[in-house]
Parts: structure tokens; sequence; C-alpha cells
């Protein structure tokens, strides 16, 4: 039996989020596939005359009114976890606008973790050489190394003069 296409989707978007943590743009894309998709229409009763960006939108209101769509903690668990591959912030500032979060959300938690510890890339840069085995490379070389993983020229030099 068909569903309310609104209350299907809704349905769709849940059970998409109970397998992968996602942001609002995310779960937007995701509905628009699958309002493109053939078996969509077969499994729910799109009203005529409905504005399908519309109805996604209310969609996601909806998610984020049920706090089920959950940006803070999301986007702390891929900074936490970025943090401990070694990215540089500049790197992980683009890390997560991939994910599809917005920059001024991305802007505001970065610094607010600066704020929290100045000296932020700076340890993870430290980090990144004793891993990397960086610490015998030539003043020349290791800048360059540095510089192509995303490091600030600032770190790289506060670094370098340690």
């Amino acid at each position: 039996m068909k569903k309310d296409a609104n209350e299907y989707l809704f349905n769709e978007a849940v059970k998409y989020l109970g397998k992968f943590p996602a942001t609002r743009k995310k779960i937007k894309e995701y509905l628009q596939k699958k309002i493109k998709n053939k078996k969509t229409y077969a499994r729910a009763i799109f009203q005529e005359g409905i504005d399908k960006k519309e109805m996604i939108e209310g969609i996601v209101r909806r998610l984020d009114e049920l706090k089920i769509i959950n940006e803070d903690q999301f986007i702390e668990s891929l900074f936490n976890y970025y943090q401990q591959s070694l990215f540089s912030i500049r790197k992980i500032k683009n890390k997560l606008s991939q994910k599809g979060f917005e920059k001024k959300s991305i802007e505001e938690f970065i610094d607010q973790k600066f704020y929290e510890n100045s000296e932020l890339e700076l340890e993870i840069l430290k980090k990144f050489i004793r891993k990397k085995k960086l610490e015998n490379l030539e003043q020349t070389n290791l800048k360059k190394k540095l510089y192509q993983q995303g490091f600030s020229e600032n770190s790289i030099f506060r670094v370098l003069k340690d």
C-alpha cells in the first residue's frame, strides 16, 4: 500500500540517518535523489501541485525539531577524527566543507577550538612531524612537505624555530 510522500520521505531520511550521520545539506541531497527515483513513485503518493523543494525543507525542519539531525555532535566527532589523523586546520576545514557543513558553522567551530587551545595547530604539526619521522629532513624539504599538507606558514615557522 502506498504512503503519503511526505511520510514516506521522512521515514527514508530517518533510516538514512540511522545508518550514516549527516548534515542538513546531505539529507536534502539524499531526499532529492529519492524524489528522482522511480521506486519512490511506486511506494508513495505525491499530491498534485506540491512543491517538492518545500516538502524537503519541511522534512529537514521536522528532523531538526525532533533532534534527529545533530550537526553539533557530528562536527565535533569529525573534527576529533581529523585531528587524530593529524590533518592541518586548513585540511580539516576543507573536509568539513565537503561533508556538507556550512562555512559559517565551520568557522565558528574552529574559532571555538582555537579559543580553547590557541596552540592547536602547532600541537598537530609537532605530532605529524614525529609520526611521519620528518625530524631529520633538511629544512627546505620539511617546509615543502608541511606546506603540501596544508599547515599554516606561521605554525611551520614556529616549529622550525624550536
